[in-house]
């Protein structure tokens, strides 16, 4: 079989490439990680705390722009007097951090939020654990970016106005949930898992017409249910790691997955149809969900709820 990502001639194909893109995934990540680490002359942990809030102005919408390097985040909803509030612990001698708010145009606002490395900082540093706590008021519709490095990231999306979210999460474990229905369209929800579990739960409430999973090592629990309004897209790529998906009864699923030896693909309650696989109710369900699940190593299940 050819395979166009790879541009060669093999027969395992997609699982194949998956698992090589996973693999240069890792090793990049712990190049980045690790590399330029100066053990001898760091300095000190010097550990300092700061809290920063905007009052609700004019804005319509906030777009937001998170990068923390090293540490945990986590993002929340706030109460509707104030559009942001942080309060971040963090090393002193190690890292500085950067954060800026102004009018994008008209009445959108931008805020970026940026904790850099004053010096080279690895795994085994003496540098303590620095901590963002992150909310948004849950009024004002929210474009969000997310990059993590190297730790925990716990994303509460309850309540929020999403309309449209980007993670990316490097080294550690991830969280993403969502318990009340987002009252706005998300135009796309994208997650990029490097090196560690993901766990996300009440997707369906986001609202979303597009979304894409793409992990690199490390098994993932994805759960679909939630209050679902329109039918969407879905796109799920793993090199290494099974995936564990949960879907709400009512929905109508078609899933396009090959299989390979190195991988399995479990879907019970579903007829194949030419090379597609179609949930018992889709043709009667109300809303539909297209499903394409490209897996390296690890298997696939979708479990009904």
């Amino acid at each position: 079989m050819f395979c166009r990502r790879c541009r060669s001639v093999h027969f395992i194909c997609p699982g194949v490439c998956s698992m090589r893109k996973a693999i240069r995934i890792t090793g990049l990540l712990l190049a980045l990680t690790l590399s330029g680490c100066d053990f001898e002359h760091q300095a000190e942990p010097e550990m300092v705390s700061t809290t920063q809030s905007r009052p609700i102005g004019d804005e319509a919408s906030l777009d937001a722009d998170i990068s923390f390097g090293i540490g945990n985040l986590e993002i929340s909803s706030d109460s509707p007097s104030v559009l942001y509030s942080l309060d971040l612990e963090y090393d002193k001698a190690n890292f500085e951090p950067q954060v800026h708010y102004d009018a994008v145009s008209g009445n959108r606002g931008r805020l970026s939020v940026k904790l850099e490395s004053a010096r080279h900082v690895g795994f085994r540093t003496k540098t303590q654990t620095n901590r963002l706590r992150l909310s948004f008021n849950d009024k004002v519709p929210l474009e969000l970016n997310v990059n993590a490095g190297v730790g925990q990231a716990r994303l509460s999306l309850s309540r929020l106005k999403l309309k449209r979210l980007d993670m990316e999460s490097g080294v550690g474990g991830a969280k993403i949930s969502s318990y009340d229905p987002n009252p706005v369209e998300c135009d796309r929800v994208r997650i990029r898992n490097g090196v560690g579990g993901m766990e996300a739960v009440g997707l369906g409430n986001l609202n979303f017409r597009e979304l894409e999973f793409e992990g690199g090592v490390g098994g993932a629990d994805l759960d679909f249910t939630g209050q679902w309004k329109q039918d969407a897209q879905v796109r799920i790529q793993v090199g290494v790691g099974g995936v564990s998906v949960r879907m709400p009864r009512d929905l109508g699923v078609e899933v396009d997955a090959e299989k390979n030896f190195l991988s399995g693909i479990h879907l019970d309650g579903f007829v194949k149809r030419n090379s597609h696989y179609y949930s018992e109710n889709y043709d009667t369900a109300k809303v539909r969900v297209f499903m394409r699940v490209t897996t390296g190593v690890g298997g696939f299940r979708i479990n009904w709820v």
